[in-house]
């Protein structure tokens, strides 16, 4: 399905582009719904689409060779995916899938993109800024698995998702998630019954709360 052009408003790298782009990427971008944990695609498919979230969180990720499923990242709306196709690699090497519910997507053709990209070269110095920060976030996610123990990990991981998608309430941080305990074990490295012993800790000792949608963190600094 064909978008209307006042998405583009929604989607962070293509924000305030003139009408006539607008229209240019009109021609070509498609809107796509996907149910609860769909694959949007999968390992081995042709990287020839640029994706982009409207709605919901899909997550990106690989498997190990014994079957567990690693997730790299989460992708929140706004927010692209799939980029690989920009820089030559035309087969993807992982997966995306919606996370829990599921999604609403705009997905672009590579060539659409590339072409928007030589009219337009600050949407590609926006995508650079953003792959720049998914890297970073990728990076600093590389040195906790080598650095931290499994229980900072997973403090790590609450602190980086008030910080990303939590709303404040003073000095309180609410994060409506809807992970569940293997969820996070799965993003953060560790395994379910670890991530529920840490949780249980930290909401005796009132540093947060939580139920099966949301965790309420009482004071970052204090968690921190």
């Amino acid at each position: 399905m064909l978008v209307e052009t006042d998405l583009f408003e929604h989607i962070e790298v293509l924000r305030g582009l003139p009408i006539e782009q607008q229209d240019f990427l009109g021609r070509y971008a498609q809107h796509r719904s996907y149910g609860k944990n769909s694959f949007i695609y999968q390992p081995g498919e042709a990287a020839d689409w640029v994706y982009f979230v409207v709605e919901g969180v899909v997550r990106n990720g690989t498997v190990s060779n014994e079957g567990r499923e690693i997730v790299k990242n989460l992708v929140y709306p706004g927010e692209m995916f799939g980029e690989l196709g920009i820089s030559g690699i035309m087969e993807r090497p992982d997966f995306a899938a919606t996370f829990k519910a599921g999604a609403e997507v705009m997905r672009l053709p590579l060539d659409a993109l590339r072409e928007l990209i030589s009219r337009n070269p600050e949407v590609g110095q926006r995508m650079i800024a953003k792959l720049g920060e998914r890297i970073s976030r990728s990076e600093k996610r590389l040195e906790e698995l080598v650095f931290h123990d499994a229980r900072t990990r997973i403090i790590d991981f609450i602190k980086e998702q008030a910080g990303r998608s939590g709303v404040m309430f003073g000095d309180e941080t609410l994060v409506n998630h809807g992970f569940t305990h293997q969820d996070m074990a799965n993003i953060t490295g560790t395994s379910r019954q670890l991530v529920t012993i840490v949780l249980n800790e930290l909401k005796k000792k009132k540093l947060i709360n939580f139920d099966r949608t949301s965790i309420l963190v009482r004071n970052m600094k204090a968690l921190a």
